[in-house]
């Protein structure tokens, strides 16, 4: 048997593929870019044969390191943004773009569900609350909006379920996805009856759940010859994104805490128990007989991206001319700023925000600025307003009785080392950071390893998962100003609160140019 393990992150920027050995070395990698999709005010969607097509480049790059290109791989394993929302007709075509877990369209279908069956509800059939950012608003607002398109729908798929389809022909969804639809009984394990009836939902639109590691077929010889993978490979049901980012830092363990940087973040637990709470989104680990407790920020990376695309263009476009990573003339500038940014504060809620606050009307806000506020300090606050709303997030599990036994990071926003040294000073906890900021596809991989029987126990697998490279302490005059600077950041959701609803029903009246100039020109 191959002992070559292909693993598939299927994000939300971008697709990454890693080809590891059963070691856990990484033998080649690579990653495919594809845009989002916003046709109107709230709504994110991507094409679903971006998908395919970033996978088809990202497979052959990596194979082509392998010495015999058609050499045999042990399996498969995608994860993938969650949730998103492609619905599909009898022969898989895609009928619309998929709906990401960014759009927040059915935010109305909330009420609804609230009125027919209760939030109480909802979070004891499935564990999750109920939001407009995850699965069961969506499918009623296909279902009130297009309802023929509702009706062509044979199944609804989740990211890597139609990339799994595109290999195997079969039409599955992971259990670690399944939560996420609010339409799961996670006590049964099946599609709750008492939901779907209620919301007139036909549950044969929803394909069959599969355990992560259940192998659900194999690639089928065209798939082969397009995407680069060798016929006959296994292929795994999959997961979500953040369970599979879990494995690649080795967060196997009850009381292992992980922070996942990319477009949002998610701050999460491994626990050996579903918990649920309204602050937080719970689904099964891709471990066996763990769960993941994960509370979401959804715009912490793009945040930063936002003020370094809109507000530092020239300093972006020198960067990319010189060769520079980003973070590095980012950090430089930040760090001239003092802990504290000198009383300047961030809420990073540019796309609403998920955990803890579960509020779509939310946006962000600089609160503290002066005549003479500096781009670093702003930089320095937007690294801190995500710290902080971190700290807010573990709090929540502290609250339920949880312990944290250590944190461990990784995404994009690693690669600066004084974020990592923020986040470390925020929350008082030293912090550990992932040898790889993309450690979705490496979980993949090596969940390949654990199906197919490479790894033949929990302990065998924890030992190939990649060990951290770097380490960040508490610096205690930087803990002692944050630990002052986290009630007021704590406080300000709720006095702006009543102004971040008023001010979403005025974006909603916004009216182009040309239709509120009320200018005369006069002549004399």
């Amino acid at each position: 048997m191959s002992n070559l393990m292909l693993g598939i992150d299927v994000g939300t920027s971008g697709l990454k593929a890693a080809l590891l050995s059963s070691s856990g070395g990484v033998i080649a990698a690579a990653g495919e870019e594809y845009p989002t999709h916003h046709p109107y005010p709230n709504w994110a969607e991507q094409d679903a044969e971006d998908w395919w097509r970033a996978l088809c480049t990202a497979v052959h790059q990596v194979m082509a390191s392998v010495t015999e290109r058609k050499s045999p791989l042990a399996g498969v394993c995608i994860s993938s943004q969650a949730p998103v929302i492609v619905p599909v007709a009898t022969d898989g075509r895609p009928l619309m773009r998929g709906m990401l877990w960014l759009d927040k369209r059915a935010e109305g279908e909330c009420a609804l569900i609230r009125e027919v069956i209760g939030e109480r509800r909802i979070q004891e059939i499935t564990a999750n609350n109920l939001s407009s950012y995850l699965g069961a608003p969506s499918y009623v607002w296909l279902r009130r909006n297009h309802p023929d398109l509702f009706d062509q729908t044979y199944q609804f798929l989740m990211a890597n379920g139609y990339l799994n389809w595109r290999l195997t022909g079969r039409f599955t969804m992971d259990v670690s996805q399944a939560p996420l639809q609010l339409l799961y009984d996670v006590a049964s394990g099946t599609w709750s009856d008492e939901i779907l009836r209620a919301l007139h939902l036909p549950v044969e639109k929803l394909p069959p759940v599969y355990h992560c590691l259940a192998i659900i077929g194999e690639v089928h010889k065209d798939a082969a010859h397009e995407s680069g993978i060798p016929a006959g490979t296994p292929v795994l049901a999959g997961t979500t994104d953040t369970p599979a980012a879990m494995v690649g830092m080795g967060v196997l363990e009850s009381g292992q805490a992980f922070v996942s940087h990319g477009t949002g973040c998610n701050i999460g637990l491994c626990v050996p128990e579903p918990w649920p709470s309204r602050h937080i989104v719970c689904i099964p680990h891709a471990v066996p007989g763990m769960w993941m407790l994960s509370a979401v920020m959804t715009s912490s990376g793009a945040s930063m991206k936002w003020f370094v695309n809109y507000l530092c263009a020239r300093e972006r476009h020198d960067a990319v001319a010189a060769r520079q990573d980003a973070y590095d003339w980012v950090d430089t500038d930040a760090k001239a700023a003092p802990p504290g940014s000198r009383g300047l504060l961030f809420l990073p809620y540019l796309m609403g925000e998920q955990s803890p606050i579960w509020d779509p009307d939310a946006r962000g806000a600089f609160v503290g600025i002066s005549v003479d506020t500096t781009r670093g300090e702003m930089l320095r606050a937007i690294m801190e307003g995500v710290a902080l709303g971190i700290r807010q997030n573990l709090q929540v599990y502290l609250d339920g009785g949880w312990e944290i036994h250590d944190i461990r990071t990784q995404g994009g926003a690693t690669k600066s080392r004084l974020w990592n040294q923020i986040v470390s000073d925020v929350v008082n906890r030293t912090v550990y950071v992932a040898s790889s900021p993309n450690s979705a596809p490496l979980g993949d991989a090596l969940l390949v390893g654990l199906a197919t029987g490479i790894y033949r126990s929990i302990k065998e697998l924890a030992a190939a998962c990649p060990a951290p490279s770097a380490m960040h302490t508490p610096n205690p005059e930087a803990v002692a100003i944050y630990d002052q600077i986290y009630p007021i950041y704590k406080g300000l959701y709720g006095r702006l609160a009543e102004s971040f609803h008023r001010l979403a029903v005025i974006r909603g009246m916004s009216l182009p140019w040309e239709n509120t100039c009320k200018e005369q020109r006069l002549t004399s």
